[in-house]
């Protein structure tokens, strides 16, 4: 089975489930792993990294027709890219819109926010969102704190405030995951978050933000609790994936990140790193029910 994405889905209103969307051969419609607490993994991945597919016309994922093996830091083949309705808005900053008609509409039609999340070593990153989705998207990202900057009718609006915020000091628009795993043990209060988030905001006034932005503590939506000592990282960018394998249990996840321990030994593994690649391993896999493109906008 291929790894096609991290996820994390609502599930009884105000709780989270997280896993791995699943490419098994010969299906249509990716399946979902789930990876809570206490799960027992013994995987191996193997290579070549494939491509994980597109998402079509009706915003549904489906697989890569040629199964074409990918050799770049990509995740898709050229002409699923091409085929993607989503490319477009992904790479958008708001200056130009590449979308197909129908997206093009549909964007224009939604309610967007741009906010600001914080991290537990104080790094202040901003982005966009669909206003219905903006709490998943703050999950997936094992983002600590995070509020909203502007409300904003119409995608490509959005996507330009973004931008002129992102380009303001002490802030950014990208956290690499090895800042993530770094700061897994720090530790910050609310107070503090707020203080910068308002600091922020005071000296980018001239951008019309929310002069009273209220953050929202994340922590109860993570299955990974307060670690006692700093995990191993899996491995550096440098080392091969292919032939690596990932044992123990399933201590939690936050955003990407997953932490197992075999005994008292922790190791954290960015699970962005494994998509596209096969994972060997005998476990059941629950179906998940197809939804439209705004849900992974």
């Amino acid at each position: 089975m291929q790894v096609a994405d991290v996820t994390w889905r609502m599930v009884n209103g105000n709780q989270f489930e997280s896993g791995l969307r699943i490419w098994r051969e010969g299906e249509q419609t990716p399946s979902f792993l789930p990876l809570p607490p206490g799960k027992k993994i013994s995987w191996e991945i193997r290579g070549p990294k494939r491509c994980i597919g597109n998402i079509n016309e009706s915003g549904k994922l489906v697989p890569c027709p040629e199964n074409s093996v990918i050799l770049d830091n990509g995740q898709k083949c050229g002409p699923c890219s091409a085929g993607d309705i989503a490319d477009p808005c992904i790479r958008c900053d708001g200056q130009r819109c590449d979308a197909v008609d129908a997206r093009k509409l549909q964007c224009e039609a939604t309610d967007y926010i741009v906010y600001a999340v914080v991290f537990s070593d104080k790094t202040l990153k901003v982005g966009v969102s669909s206003k219905r989705r903006s709490l998943i998207r703050w999950v997936e990202q094992g983002a600590d704190y995070a509020g909203v900057l502007r409300e904003i009718s119409g995608g490509r609006i959005a996507r330009r405030v973004e931008d002129r915020i992102g380009r303001q000091q002490g802030v950014t628009k990208q956290v690499r995951s090895e800042r993530k795993t770094r700061a897994l043990m720090d530790h910050l209060e609310l107070d503090d978050a707020q203080s910068i988030v308002h600091n922020f905001a005071e000296n980018a006034s001239h951008l019309e933000l929310d002069s009273d932005v209220k953050l929202q503590d994340l922590s109860p939506f993570y299955s990974l609790d307060e670690l006692k000592t700093q995990p191993a990282i899996w491995r550096k960018r440098s080392q091969p994936i292919d032939g690596r394998t990932i044992v123990g249990t399933v201590v939690g996840m936050k955003g990407s990140l997953i932490v197992t321990s075999i005994d008292s030994s922790l190791l954290v593994v960015d699970l962005k790193q494994i998509v596209g690649y096969s994972i060997n391993q005998d476990s059941d896999i629950t179906m998940v029910t197809q939804t439209g493109l705004m849900d992974f906008l």
